[in-house]
């Protein structure tokens, strides 16, 4: 922080306490992958710290993901879209001002490989939401399945996975994600600054 001092410092926890201790310790942004579901101090503590938030929709737990049923399409986008707006109400009613709140449908989270990628397709559906989008697609195990056709019919390594990293990312922006997180920022600051050309011509 002290080498770019106008960077902005996201932490990435679903615990009060550590949220409270990276807040003051100069993070503006608390991600919390469960949606404010895992720890019931949460909504109060980003309330007290005046903090901004990223909201992701995780189903169920880590431990749960392997054994989650496999949902279609409409109830794939509804049981994503509920489960933002549920956290985004719980936000809300602790205090948490609506201008600091960012959602993120969370790829990768309790998703399955091609759920990922039908949810990509109508992500911007959730804009519905009223608040921002922010995806990260960078490197996930969905895109690796996506690419198994090129290595005999294995996922391709996490190392193989940039160009459709980048791919990925591009389909998030122009289906309205205002934030992405990436791995290989360069490269993804000239892909985004296309799809963003893109997106503007085609608005």
């Amino acid at each position: 922080m002290a080498a770019r001092p106008k960077a902005i410092v996201s932490v990435d926890t679903y615990k009060a306490a550590t949220a409270r201790a990276a807040v003051r310790a100069g993070a503006e942004i608390v991600n919390d992958v469960s949606g404010f579901l895992w720890d019931s101090a949460m909504t109060a503590a980003c309330a007290e710290l005046g903090c901004g938030v990223v909201l992701m929709h995780t189903r169920g737990r880590p431990e749960e993901w392997r054994t989650q049923p496999q949902l279609g399409g409409d109830a794939l986008l509804a049981t994503v879209r509920d489960g933002l707006k549920a956290s985004l109400a719980r936000a809300m009613e602790a205090g948490i001002a609506t201008e600091r709140i960012v959602l993120d449908p969370g790829y990768g989270f309790g998703k399955r490989f091609d759920e990922n990628l039908a949810l990509l397709a109508r992500q911007a559906e959730l804009l519905a939401l009223g608040r921002p989008l922010l995806a990260g697609v960078s490197r996930k195990s969905f895109l690796g399945r996506a690419l198994a056709p090129l290595f005999d019919g294995q996922d391709a390594p996490v190392e193989a996975r940039e160009t459709a990293s980048l791919a990925a990312m591009v389909a998030a922006i122009l289906h309205g994600a205002s934030i992405v997180r990436v791995h290989s920022v360069r490269v993804a600051v000239e892909a985004a600054m296309v799809a963003d050309a893109v997106g503007k011509d085609r608005d």
